[in-house]
């Protein structure tokens, strides 16, 4: 997989930071502010292949969120939790998931594997795997799967239950 450079500095800065390390903390807290221009906290969970483009300058990703393998994240991104509680209402990005521009993805949600989601979205609802999305609010327009294949992917339901959600690769070695 090939990383921009901004994105390999940034996953290897967080790997380091991760782990708690006090100087490495203070190092990628200096790199993702001011030089990439955004904010996520070393606490989110990111998995491997994690890709900023265009610095994902003003992009906020809450601490409470997890983020799986090989996303792509662009600029002025927001993800985070509903209302003021913390972590139980921060989204789950499943792997290789890409996230356009402008993008607002917020509360207890899950978006699913391989999903694509369109400049300027506003995602409050769980997204189906292998789907695009577009628009305010964010809707379904089309499948990149089958819909046999689609509906064996669904994510979290409605009404308080979810699935398990496990990574894959080194991020389920480190929770």
């Amino acid at each position: 997989m090939i990383q921009n450079k901004k994105s390999a500095i940034f996953n290897f800065l967080y790997q380091k930071a991760h782990r708690g390390n006090a100087f490495w903390r203070c190092l990628y807290g200096l790199y993702t502010q001011f030089v990439l221009g955004c904010d996520i906290n070393p606490s989110t969970k990111i998995g491997t292949g994690f890709k900023i483009f265009h610095s994902a300058h003003a992009s906020v990703v809450s601490p409470g969120t997890i983020i799986g393998n090989n996303v792509s994240l662009r600029q002025n991104t927001t993800i985070g939790a509903k209302g003021f509680d913390g972590a139980e209402k921060s989204p789950i990005i499943e792997d290789n998931v890409t996230i356009g521009p402008n993008v607002c993805i917020i509360g207890d949600i899950t978006i699913g594997e391989g999903t694509i989601i369109g400049a300027g979205a506003v995602v409050v609802k769980d997204v189906p795997a292998h789907t695009i999305v577009v628009g305010n609010p964010a809707k379904v327009i089309k499948s990149t799967m089958g819909k046999d294949t689609l509906n064996k992917h669904k994510t979290r339901g409605g009404g308080g239950e979810k699935k398990e959600f496990t990574f894959t690769g080194q991020l389920q070695k480190e929770f």
